[in-house]
């Protein structure tokens, strides 16, 4: 069963392991700024067990050779065609993270 982990409470930062590029991707689910500058929010159902959020997370936009974009749905990635990595296409079980 996937458990997200929560990296601060108040500035609403949540973090899972891929099991496709094999690191941390974060998302945050309260307003803030990086150099002055909003960011992305994302809506978080609040359950670290069965995570959803929406809209997709989408990895080093930047560089399709490090790219992964997916979608969290009550525990289970679903990693979309444009990732860099074999899990591309597929949906799975998001990891526990070891801490």
């Amino acid at each position: 069963m996937a458990k997200l982990h929560l990296m601060s409470a108040a500035n609403g930062y949540y973090a899972f392991e891929c099991p496709g590029c094999r690191y941390a991707h974060g998302l945050y689910t309260k307003p803030h700024l990086r150099d002055g500058q909003p960011q992305p929010v994302w809506d978080f159902n609040g359950d670290l067990e069965r995570p959803t959020f929406s809209p997709s997370l989408l990895v080093n936009s930047h560089d399709p050779k490090s790219r992964c974009h997916l979608f969290m749905v009550a525990g289970r990635i679903q990693f979309l065609g444009d990732c860099h990595h074999a899990l591309a296409g597929q949906t799975v079980e998001c990891p526990e993270w070891e801490d």
